[in-house]
């Protein structure tokens, strides 16, 4: 029979150790239950209470590492989690860096990935003092990572620096001395079969690694393998994405830059309108070479003549020496330290006819250049376009327009040979002028827009128009021309006075400083005025009586008084800004002011009488430049056209 005594008193002992237990209580509490028993109980009782204090202790220690497993598998789920979230491959190398750390409790945590040429590079440093780490690259085999990477097992070892059995490299070595590693543990980075790469834990103590130790940081392990190898998969669609959309919208940009060029050839307009719609598509710098080298002007700021010689001197020479056949006409690139270049040949009739030049500060890729080399194929029908119009218009027109504007032949006879030819002298309503290299070009291009005729007569481009000086004017603003827009009557006579005012006008547009500009003849006000009367001698006498004792003596002694004086009225009588302009000394300034008021009196410096001499001193700047041998073109042999499409 089971003595009832001892049984009561077995029970006494274990029940306190299940309620401590299921309680959850600390260990120091299953030790003063020990205690506590063995003092207050018989000491035959004693071995019975030992007995189930190790039992307790055991269960105890059972429940805690469970406990902390289950911790540990939580933390481990919630790193796979956040590592999931991580779409960035740098970012995830980073996050198991710092988590191995915090999970191991360790000094530092580092992260070796394999390359292509069978080395591993530590890409990724956690908790290190410097940046010796960070970038070391070793052989496979070698030191613990190295090993890792070659069994494809997980390594420790409790002091590297003095651990034999590794296979030690200088360059490691050095960086593991800066950190002071010691106790390492690593484990492989797996995917599948292949080892990516290591995760590797380390202390600055020696240190011996745990079983569990090794687990939980190849379970950590594992995890980072598998969100770095997604984390590529992501960034590399991204980047396939981001290319076909790089793509799409290059095509897009070519197409649309195809329809304009197409728009802008149907529409007749010039080689301005081209340059301008590649410099837009393509963020570049345009220039246009004529099968010389010659630039052709079109309307936009282009490269700077010594940075564009730079370029074309590079490689193989200027386009015109590169582009010798049609075997050798392919687009080609340059690099200076003026930027990127691109040279695409124009070619027209299977002839060399020129060459596109682009620079910008990106490179050219494929798209761009297929774009330039769409620009050079729509200039070459251009130029050919042009090319034969002006030979058309040469040909048919040019005789009589030269007849017409020189007078040498009767106005009966013009007007008969203008009939047969199918020109109206009486619906001309305005005659255009135009100076500069575009100047032909663009004045056929105003006569076919206005269904008028036009000419290249003494060196300037002439247009007969039936529209208003205005429309003529505001069609040919936006050309690289000087032009000036005269109305005339509809007869042969206010045809050639109109011409004849025209090119005087053109003549001031020059000598005001506005080349480039376009104008009607009556916007020159004042000018015009004064300088039609110029022969009469009124305009010389009132030079001559307000400062001509001043360009006397600039004349006799070589001095610039009449240029101080001009400099001083424009700059509204102030010193310092008329030194600056003058680059002299304000003392010096002061110095010529005191002898030019020698010779023209004190009277120059009082307020209606300034404005005598500074309008003196603009007429006498005007009168010189007219003058310039140079300014004014001579009938010669002109080139007609009839402005019809």
């Amino acid at each position: 029979m089971p003595d009832p005594a001892g049984t009561a008193s077995q029970h006494a002992t274990a029940s306190p150790w299940l309620k401590l237990l299921a309680e959850g209580a600390p260990l120091t509490a299953l030790e003063e239950c020990r205690h506590r028993l063995v003092a207050d109980q018989a000491p035959e009782t004693h071995p019975a209470v030992e007995a189930e204090a190790r039992r307790a202790l055991h269960v105890h220690a059972l429940l805690e590492a469970r406990t902390r497993q289950a911790a540990e598998t939580a933390v481990l789920n919630d790193l796979a989690r956040r590592l999931a979230a991580l779409h960035a491959p740098q970012d995830v190398l980073d996050e198991v860096a710092a988590q191995a750390r915090r999970l191991l409790g360790t000094d530092l945590s580092y992260i070796m990935l394999a390359r292509d040429d069978a080395a591993l590079r530590i890409e990724v440093v956690d908790g290190s003092i410097g940046s010796a780490l960070r970038g070391v690259e070793l052989a496979r085999g070698v030191g613990l990572g190295g090993l890792v990477v070659r069994t494809g097992q997980p390594h420790w070892c409790a002091d590297y620096r003095h651990d034999d059995h590794l296979t030690h490299a200088a360059t490691v070595d050095a960086a593991a001395a800066v950190e002071q590693l010691r106790g390492i543990l690593g484990v492989p980075l797996r995917l599948g079969e292949e080892t990516i790469g290591v995760l590797l834990v380390a202390q600055r103590v020696p240190r011996t690694w745990t079983d569990h130790q090794t687990t939980l940081l190849t379970a950590l392990a594992a995890h980072a393998a598998l969100a770095l190898h997604n984390a590529e998969l992501f960034d590399r669609h991204q980047r396939t994405t981001a290319e076909l959309r790089r793509r799409a919208e290059a095509d897009r940009r070519a197409v649309a830059l195809h329809q304009r060029l197409t728009h802008i050839v149907l529409g007749g307009a010039g080689l301005h309108a081209v340059t301008d719609a590649l410099r837009e598509a393509l963020g570049a710098g345009i220039t246009v070479l004529d099968a010389h080298d010659t630039a052709l002007a079109t309307g936009a700021t282009d490269p700077a003549p010594d940075t564009l010689a730079t370029a074309l001197a590079a490689d193989t020479g200027p386009p015109a020496a590169c582009f010798t056949g049609p075997a050798d006409r392919a687009t080609r690139l340059r690099d200076t330290p003026d930027g990127h270049w691109a040279l695409a040949p124009v070619v027209v009739a299977d002839e060399y006819a020129g060459c596109v030049v682009a620079r910008r500060h990106q490179p050219f890729d494929a798209n761009t250049v297929r774009s330039l080399e769409t620009g050079a194929t729509v200039i070459g029908l251009v130029l050919a376009s042009e090319r034969a119009a002006t030979e058309a218009e040469r040909r048919v027109r040019g005789e009589y327009l030269t007849a017409l504007l020189d007078g040498t032949t009767d106005d009966a006879v013009l007007l008969r040979r203008a009939r047969s030819g199918g020109i109206d002298p009486a619906a001309v309503r305005t005659v255009l002028v135009l100076d500069g290299p575009q100047a032909g070009p663009a004045a056929a291009r105003a006569a076919r827009h206005h269904q008028g005729w036009s000419v290249e007569y003494g060196g300037l481009g002439v247009a007969l128009l039936p529209a208003t000086p205005a429309e003529a004017r505001d069609r040919v603003a936006p050309e690289p021309v000087t032009a000036v827009a005269a109305p005339a009557g509809g007869t042969i006579a206010t045809i050639r006075a109109a011409h004849r005012r025209a090119r005087s006008g053109l003549r001031l547009l020059h000598a005001l400083g506005r080349t480039g500009a376009a104008a009607g003849s009556d916007e020159l006000g004042i000018y015009e005025a004064l300088f039609s009367n110029a022969g009469d001698g009124t305009l010389d006498r009132f030079v001559t009586a307000t400062i001509g004792p001043l360009a006397d003596h600039d004349r006799a002694h070589g001095t610039r008084f009449t240029e101080t004086l001009d400099a001083y009225l424009t700059h509204a009588s102030r010193h310092t800004a008329t030194a600056e302009a003058l680059h002299i000394h304000p003392n010096t300034l002061y110095q010529r002011l005191a002898k030019i008021s020698a010779v023209l009196g004190e009277g120059w410096k009082e307020p209606g009488r300034a404005v005598e001499v500074q309008w003196a001193l603009r007429l006498h700047r005007l009168s010189h430049r007219l003058a310039t041998p140079g300014t004014e073109p001579d009938p010669g042999t002109a080139k007609g056209a009839r402005g019809e499409d």
